[in-house]
């Protein structure tokens, strides 16, 4: 049996569809019209014989059969753009050697993978992977302990360093997946469930502290941790709620079951994860970086989190040439 000539621009834009059950979305992530992305995927299900998508509800919806073919094609766009990114770090790197800074919000899931991938790309050249505080980073990269780092941005990386914008990542309320409590209540103070702060010292604990300020509230100062894990574990168990982010609660998925995600009941706010550079260091390499790094945090948190929590779609996402 042939296979058909499918265009990788159809398999994207039916995937993209699948996901967000809109022709319009879709179009505005590829950056094309409507139409475009509706012929693609009309193609696509011409050159399989097969219809994909329900268009009789909206959202789109699946079906048995475009189920099936998301499952195989994402996968195989998955190895593509994997493919694309490794090819360019070991044309680029070479022998080189590269010391790469990740803050531990990405210790679980991000990392581990990027340290396979790079390490079989680079097995002739000195490589280190450390875990750096966001606060720390860009004074790391200019000192020239570092090469790059992956790190929550400053308000600049400042002189010698160059960031290229990788993810936004939205705060939210965490709580307890009991139903007895909503996000409103909490930030008001109302009932006995105890507030789990940040510790202060580190870049996350001062942008909650400081929007918690700009609204004007006053929250009881009891619990203080310096990992997300720590806090996840504490809420999943009853005992507390926090303002965490996504990336947050996809690293710390051992206790995602008990804990429930809510939007802010008031201003949102959000941080933006950036790869910081050198300004001597190849900008070719360095993007190559950041591409392997947003199809990885898509993957493992961007797609994971937004199917479970679709209202967070429109904020958390990738920002960059390849997102």
């Amino acid at each position: 049996m042939s296979l058909p000539k499918l265009s990788l621009q159809a398999l994207e834009a039916f995937e993209r569809v699948a996901q967000s059950g809109s022709m319009q979305e879709a179009a505005g992530e590829m950056g094309l019209s409507i139409s475009s992305v509706s012929h693609h995927v009309a193609r696509l299900e011409e050159q399989l014989g097969a219809t994909l998508l329900d268009r009789s509800q909206r959202p789109f919806v699946l079906t048995r059969e475009g189920r099936e073919a998301l499952h195989h094609l994402s996968a195989g766009l998955s190895h593509l753009r994997r493919a694309t990114s490794e090819t360019a770090i070991g044309g680029l790197i070479g022998t080189r050697s590269l010391r790469i800074g990740i803050v531990d919000d990405f210790e679980n899931n991000v990392a581990p993978e990027l340290a396979v991938i790079l390490a079989g790309r680079m097995p002739g050249a000195k490589f280190a992977i450390s875990m750096v505080l966001s606060h720390q980073a860009a004074d790391l990269v200019r000192k020239g302990d570092l090469d790059v780092a992956v790190a929550s941005r400053t308000e600049d990386g400042g002189a010698g360093v160059v960031s290229d914008p990788l993810l936004r990542d939205p705060f939210v309320v965490a709580l307890p997946r009991d139903g007895e409590h909503d996000a409103a209540g909490l930030l008001a103070g109302e009932g006995a469930l105890p507030f789990l702060r940040f510790n202060r010292q580190h870049l996350i604990g001062k942008q909650i502290e400081a929007h918690l300020g700009r609204n004007r509230i006053s929250l009881a100062d009891r619990y203080m941790f310096d990992s997300v894990q720590s806090i996840m574990a504490v809420i999943a168990n009853g005992g507390g709620w926090s303002i965490i982010t996504p990336v947050g609660f996809a690293r710390a998925q051992g206790f995602s079951q008990g804990v429930e995600l809510q939007p802010l009941p008031v201003a949102s706010f959000a941080r933006s994860i950036t790869l910081l550079s050198r300004e001597d260091f190849d900008r070719p390499a360095a993007q190559a970086i950041a591409g392997l790094f947003r199809q990885s945090v898509r993957r493992l948190a961007v797609d994971p989190v937004g199917t479970a929590y679709p209202w967070l779609r429109d904020t958390f996402g990738l920002i960059g040439p390849d997102a």
